[in-house]
């Protein structure tokens, strides 16, 4: 399967805008033989979170932004994914679900079915101050291969991405939020998780421009290898990155299958390390109030 990652130039809050190029590079992308498209977080507003230091903006753009799924945002991506006949994983969008908010990427089939969804497992400390909750474990998707989902700051968590591992995880395929400094650290941090898993990692970012069309944040776009380490990335704003998932994938048994007790175990593991992680950021932004 040709897979294609997306390193879309947004424009901060203009839908119309970020989705007519989407559709161009999703149609480039099938014209040039992809059956998987990967778009942006928060596409297609842009999430500009880490580059934004006013808090009431983002609580207001995370409180006008959330929606139920299936809602407008999911709707997009899969009038995208039917137009295309491709296989869009996009996001994470900004879920709704009763009075919690999540972080949430959708996997669409080419017939616009909603096949996959993955609610972030790891919070950031901003995600935690806005109120957006986390979800409970990582989570397989099988295409031609098997592969991890991850999104933004999971790629920071080595539990997660160990138990994608022992899932049998093929590749990782994972999005990544715009940050205003010290962006080649995520690549530094993919190439860990790579060699710690002996797994390939496909990284979509993006870049944020304002109204007035300067740039406040971007992510890189890459593929690692355990062999290359950096494999291919983005060059170009508004490009596509393609690789035949043949020449990424790497065979791993499902050793959590093989050894059904395992799965209690680590997925404790993960859960207790999780909720450490939440008292500690709790904590500080209490201090932080405090003071």
């Amino acid at each position: 399967m040709l897979i294609s990652l997306t390193h879309l130039k947004l424009k901060e809050m203009a839908k119309k805008h970020n989705i007519e190029k989407a559709k161009k590079l999703v149609k480039t992308a099938k014209e040039r033989g992809a059956k998987l498209v990967v778009l942006p977080s928060l596409f297609p507003v842009g999430n500009g979170f880490e580059v934004y230091d006013n808090e009431k903006k983002m609580r207001s753009m995370v409180k006008n932004l959330a929606e139920k799924i299936p809602g407008n945002a999911s709707e997009i991506v899969i009038k995208l994914a039917m137009e295309g006949q491709v296989h869009v994983i996009a996001g994470p969008l900004l879920e709704q679900a009763g009075p919690k908010v999540f972080l949430t990427t959708l996997v669409i089939s080419p017939d616009g079915e909603i096949i996959g969804k993955y609610r972030k497992v790891a919070s950031s400390e901003k995600d935690i101050r806005l109120g957006i909750s986390n979800g409970k474990e990582p989570m397989h998707v099988v295409l031609d291969r098997k592969y991890g989902l991850i999104a933004e700051d999971d790629l920071m968590s080595p539990e997660i991405n160990r138990l994608l591992y022992f899932g049998g995880s093929q590749a990782v395929i994972g999005t990544m939020k715009a940050y205003g400094k010290r962006q080649e650290s995520i690549k530094h941090l993919a190439i860990t998780r790579t060699l710690e898993n002996d797994t390939s990692y496909l990284v979509n970012g993006e870049i944020i421009e304002n109204e007035e069309g300067e740039i406040i944040g971007y992510s890189p776009t890459f593929i690692t290898t355990p062999d290359s380490l950096i494999y291919k990335e983005a060059n170009e704003e508004d490009s596509i990155v393609l690789v035949e998932s043949s020449m990424i994938a790497t065979p791993h048994d499902n050793m959590i299958a093989k050894a059904g007790y395992l799965e209690s175990i680590i997925t404790g593991l993960c859960k207790s390390i999780k909720r450490v992680k939440t008292e500690t950021i709790s904590q500080s932004v209490k201090d932080h109030t405090a003071t």
